[in-house]
């Protein structure tokens, strides 16, 4: 594990796997989600055996849809629609935390078999593929569709990962595979099947040409660059009301005119394309051309911050004692800036003082405006312009002597709040006698947050539970003063 930056793990760090090679797959963060789309053309451009059978099951699946709902087959429709969630094994999305499987929720399926149920597009049969359903159908937008696709290829996507982890040798265990659509029987079903898993996570890996960061599918993409181009060129040979000539002669029509005239709808757009179907193949024919000349993607996601899975296997990584303390030091460090937030600013590590005579392991400035410490300040009266932290990679007790290091760095112009950061505490009742001393004594309130109540903290970030962390540390007094 390096703990040289602390940045999302990602699955082939996880397993191991040679870092110095090109995968054929997505190399997917190991605890959360990567802000990336799974493109069906991106599939469609890898021109492969595997790429034509996935092409033509999600032909078969919408066809089957498509044939239910001109059958007035509600159960059906809805039975295809309603299994539809987003695959939380390919680890794709914008979960802030641990993946959720936050995608086609069942009021969404609803919503969604609604539009397909009093669709024209759909009871006309002019849905045909995917590329269809994210025009003509309201609601499917390009999360939807990255959903949609992993569903209907989730068995062909099985395949694949058993394929890269035999490449790779990558261990796999027998799992449970939910909600995959079986081409024989017409259902969504589960079986078993052997894949990688990631703390009792099955992953199932996608080819690295099959996704993006900004899918080519998209309506408002089609209605900008295909259809309103169109119409632009059709009013300007038309030389009608929409059509300005200009000084030298030339005919313009402009593109604010011609989207008050035609605003982007679902109706339009279907009564568009159904009167003009070369546009609209047309459009499909760039987007497997673009997913071809683009092949395999470049994957530079934003860098996204650490959840508290991820940092527990940081945290658990580091071994007690003076060698890794450095290691302990950054990912607390890192860790208190995550959890405290708004109500911290100008963090510093190792901050000098005493003319460089003495060192403070982290350092913040209290800005709380609403929170904790600014409640610390308003209701019991503790003077707290900085946070000092001290930080204790030890494999034993805290003791006297770290108690009264950090009492020595608390005074009325640092403040009179402290927290000391620990690995465990062995006898919590003699380490909180030991602070309520400190505050008989001095007058200085010390906190101390070890491991386990540290992944706590960070768990609360994971939810943006603003109250409960405040709470936390609220309890952390109480017990001081009580």
């Amino acid at each position: 594990m390096r703990l040289n930056r602390l940045e999302p793990q990602r699955f082939s760090e996880y397993f191991k796997l040679n870092q110095n090679i090109d995968f054929d797959f997505v190399d997917i963060y190991a605890y959360q989600d990567i802000p990336l789309f799974l493109d069906p053309f991106g599939i469609s451009a890898m021109g492969t055996k595997w790429a034509k059978k996935c092409e033509n099951e999600i032909a078969t699946y919408f066809q089957y849809l498509i044939d239910c709902i001109r059958d007035n087959d509600s159960k059906s429709v809805s039975r295809l629609l309603n299994a539809l969630h987003e695959v939380n094994e390919i680890g794709l999305g914008y979960s802030s935390g641990i993946p959720q499987g936050r995608g086609i929720g069942s009021v969404q399926a609803k919503q969604i078999q609604m539009s397909f149920e009093t669709s024209e597009a759909a009871k006309s049969g002019d849905i045909k593929d995917i590329a269809d359903c994210a025009i003509l159908i309201p609601g499917i937008s390009r999360d939807k569709i990255s959903d949609i696709t992993a569903n209907i290829l989730k068995r062909s996507l099985v395949e694949f990962t058993q394929l890269q982890c035999q490449k790779h040798d990558i261990p796999t265990k027998k799992v449970p595979v939910n909600n995959a659509f079986d081409f024989d029987t017409f259902k969504f079903t589960s079986y078993f099947a052997q894949l990688p898993v990631i703390d009792g996570r099955p992953i199932i890996l996608l080819p690295i040409s099959s996704v993006r960061q900004d899918p080519e599918l998209s309506k408002s993409k089609y209605y900008r660059n295909f259809v309103l181009e169109f119409l632009k060129a059709e009013h300007q040979h038309a030389g009608d009301s929409l059509s300005t000539v200009l000084k030298n002669g030339k005919v313009v029509v402009r593109i604010g005119d011609l989207k008050e005239k035609y605003p982007m709808t679902v109706d339009f757009l279907y009564n568009f394309s159904k009167d003009n179907p070369n546009i609209l193949e047309r459009y499909k024919q760039e987007l497997r051309r673009t997913a071809i000349k683009k092949g395999k993607a470049q994957l530079k996601p934003k860098r996204k911050v650490l959840n508290s899975a991820e940092r527990k296997v940081f945290l658990d990584s580091i071994e007690t004692g003076a060698k890794e303390a450095s290691s302990f030091h950054k990912l607390a460090y890192d860790s208190l800036i995550h959890i405290l937030g708004n109500r911290v600013s100008n963090p510093w590590m190792e901050k000098e003082i005493n003319e460089g005579r003495k060192r403070i392991d982290i350092v913040f400035n209290n800005r709380d405006k609403h929170g904790f410490f600014h409640s610390l300040h308003e209701k019991h009266n503790v003077k707290c312009p900085k946070i000092i932290v001290e930080c204790k990679n030890y494999g034993k007790e805290i003791g006297n002597p770290e108690v009264d290091q950090i009492n020595g760095r608390l005074n009325d112009k640092r403040g009179r709040f402290g927290i000391i950061v620990c690995r465990s505490v062995e006898n919590k009742d003699r380490l909180l006698q030991r602070c309520k001393d400190l505050l008989n004594d001095n007058g200085n309130y010390v906190v101390v947050i070890d491991d386990e109540e540290l992944i706590q903290l960070l768990a609360l970030r994971d939810s943006n539970d603003e109250d409960k962390i405040d709470d936390f540390f609220e309890s952390k007094i109480d017990k001081l003063i009580m």
